[in-house]
């Protein structure tokens, strides 16, 4: 989510940093503050009675050519402290304050933006040297900081009318002076003098006279600086490609001419994005009186050179609302989605490059025709596929006691989906797949290049199914994933709950893919329990089984033309507590307990527009999805501290 939760949790990291700026400059990091360098040469003369300092200099100042970024946090003060008591955290902006300074609260513009730039240093050594960058801090009076600096024994230094040095910390360097905008004056601090002395006119009579945007928050990142300046290190990345190549080449032409080719085209594909894209936009607003946070993430472009740009312009026509199929997805769903998908065949040239470079890999290690074929025929038809799609997905009502199977059972769930027209393809598809997978000349290869054990080998099996709503002809996948597997490779990394004494464990971890075919569409089931899943697929044709159309805060995705959109829960990540520990029961009544439990919907979407193009994301987080966060977050730094990370053992 923004992804919101780590969105939210960026912004206020951020605020913190850049607000920590303050103590450590003020307070000279702990230390005495050591022996200031020499100033340069300022003309004084001895105190005249009544003469007026020459006036600072407040004439505007244009964004520098060299701007790669900024960032605006428009009213931190308002926005942290109407999310803390959404979250019902007691906390407050200025409780960041050690109470050495306190003293601080009234020398502080809480609520004037709080500010970040970053630029390309024209003056720079180096191939690639370091940019200039520095945040800045509003100030409610340039004399009261100076004077509070001057109290905590900071050393303040007049660099010229309305601009002061402040302190002589190593970490960081400051300056102090008067401003536009908002706030009469303001703190600019850098990791360097020298980033300071670049951009301290911006950052005091640039950025701040520039208009707000009407969001809270802003990043914006600028590629044309970048792309002027590195033009001809980006044009040289296909020598760079050149010299690669050479090393995982197998001396096979085939082989190595579809490296060759995949490889280059990776390059000019990444070199023809950067060209194409002008920048790049991150917003967050706060809307209280909704009750909602809206984040938004804009790729600005200006060229269609690369695939990517030329492929998402052609789904401008294709955009649509959520169709009536998303609407009778299962209402108990944790997540869903819907997407317009690429235009018929845009993938289709991938899949044969792709299969080319597995046929060639496959015939330089000997490997028969009948194998090469069918891996070729995979890649081909798994490209090759409609990707106008509606998908969902929930939890399982009841997990076996089998640790293992727990947490398989618990990280899958039940999916579904629906794809237009008949499953041919991916019949074809699936079956080729299955042969690739269950070869004995396959398992030889991995045994001789991976070392792997032909006995750890997924194993791959099919049969016929039927299901009730559905024409005949359904059928099963199952992929049977070896217990040693997972002892032998990821024992450490699994956290499981402990297994039941007495009980015998399951030597394989079962997952059960089912197509059917409803006369009309492709249906597509995944899940590690076959007898579920059935029930889930019989359950969208049942008329009186309950659909999302009667959820609650799916509205907004009703009329609105999208590329894709969908929405998500926090119990759809109830599953990822199995990573730390968490049993069957200990999630359900976690969730239960949270003040909304968990199934506040939170809205996303994709979209591209024909201006430029521009390609968006958008999320939408409700307060109520905040609160379950706020009662959920200490719940999870507890149990991440008691559980441990051993597997299950008999």
């Amino acid at each position: 989510m923004l992804k919101e939760r780590s969105n939210l949790g960026s912004l206020w990291g951020s605020f913190q940093v850049w607000l920590g700026a303050v103590p450590v400059v003020l307070l000279g990091c702990g230390a005495s503050p050591p022996a200031a360098p020499p100033a340069a040469p300022v003309v004084s003369a001895a105190p005249i009675a009544n003469a007026k300092e020459e006036a600072p200099d407040l004439a505007p100042v244009g964004a520098p050519e060299e701007l790669i970024a900024l960032s605006r946090f428009k009213k931190p003060e308002t926005a942290i402290e109407t999310v803390a008591a959404w979250a019902n955290f007691p906390y407050k902006v200025q409780d960041v304050l050690p109470s050495e300074l306190k003293g601080l609260q009234s020398v502080i513009a809480w609520d004037a933006p709080l500010e970040a730039a970053v630029a390309l240093d024209p003056a720079g050594e180096g191939k690639v040297p370091e940019p200039l960058a520095v945040v800045s801090l509003g100030l409610t009076s340039l004399e009261a900081a100076l004077d509070f600096a001057r109290s905590k024994g900071q050393s303040v230094r007049r660099l010229r009318p309305g601009v002061y040095r402040v302190g002589d910390s190593d970490q960081i360097a400051c300056a102090a002076g008067v401003a536009l905008g908002s706030a009469p004056a303001r703190l600019v601090c850098g990791h360097r003098p020298h980033d300071v002395d670049g951009l301290f006119n911006y950052a005091t009579r640039g950025l701040p006279n520039e208009p707000l945007p009407n969001v809270d928050f802003q990043l914006e990142i600028r590629l044309e600086p970048i792309k002027k300046k590195y033009q001809a290190e980006l044009g040289s990345a296909r020598l760079l490609a050149g010299f690669l190549l050479r090393e995982v080449q197998v001396d096979n032409p085939r082989f190595d001419r579809a490296l060759s080719d995949v490889a280059y085209s990776l390059i000019d594909e990444a070199t023809a994005v950067v060209h194409d894209l002008d920048r790049v936009r991150v917003d967050g607003a706060l809307d209280a009186s909704k009750n909602l946070i809206d984040a938004r993430i804009d790729l600005k472009f200006v060229a269609q050179k690369s695939w990517l740009v030329q492929a998402s312009s052609e789904t401008v026509p294709m955009l649509a609302p959520a169709p009536d199929l998303f609407w009778q997805m299962p209402a108990d769903s944790t997540q869903a989605a819907y997407s317009v998908g690429w235009k018929p065949g845009r993938l289709r040239p991938i899949g044969k490059t792709l299969a080319e470079l597995a046929d060639g890999y496959l015939e330089s290690e000997k490997m028969p025709a009948a194998l090469r074929n069918q891996a070729a025929k995979s890649l081909e038809l798994l490209f090759d596929q409609s990707t106008k799609q509606v998908r969902a997905q929930g939890e399982l009502a009841q997990t076996p006691s089998d640790p293992l199977l727990a947490a398989d059972y618990r990280v899958f769930g039940w999916q579904v989906g629906a794809l237009e027209g008949d499953p041919k393809n991916l019949f074809a598809l699936l079956d080729a797949l299955s042969a690739t997978l269950g070869s004995r000349d396959l398992a030889r290869l991995l045994k001789t290049r991976a070392k792997l054990d032909a006995t750890l080998l997924p194993k791959v099996s099919s049969h016929g199914v039927q299901v009730r709503g559905y024409k005949p002809g359904a059928k099963a996948y199952r992929l049977d994933i070896s217990r040693q597997l997972f002892e032998k490779f990821a024992k450490e990394q699994l956290k499981l709950e402990p297994a039941t004494k007495g009980k015998p464990l399951a030597k394989t971890v079962p997952l059960t893919l089912i197509v059917a075919f409803d006369g009309e569409r492709t249906w597509v089931g995944l899940c590690p329990d076959e007898k579920a899943l059935l029930q889930r697929l019989e359950s969208l044709k049942d008329p009186q089984a309950p659909v999302l159309r009667s959820r609650a805060g799916l509205e907004a995705l009703k009329g609105t033309p999208h590329a894709a959109g969908g929405f998500l829960t926090l119990n759809r990540f109830a599953s990822q507590l199995s990573a730390l520990g968490a049993s069957s029961a200990e999630t359900q009544k976690l969730f239960t307990a949270l003040p909304h439990h968990g199934d506040t919907p939170v809205l996303f979407s994709y979209d591209v527009s024909p201006n430029g193009p521009e390609i968006s994301s958008t999320f939408t987080l409700p307060r109520a999805a905040v609160e379950d966060l706020g009662a959920l977050v200490p719940v999870l730094v507890l149990m991440a501290g008691k559980h441990g990370s051993t597997l299950a053992s008999p």
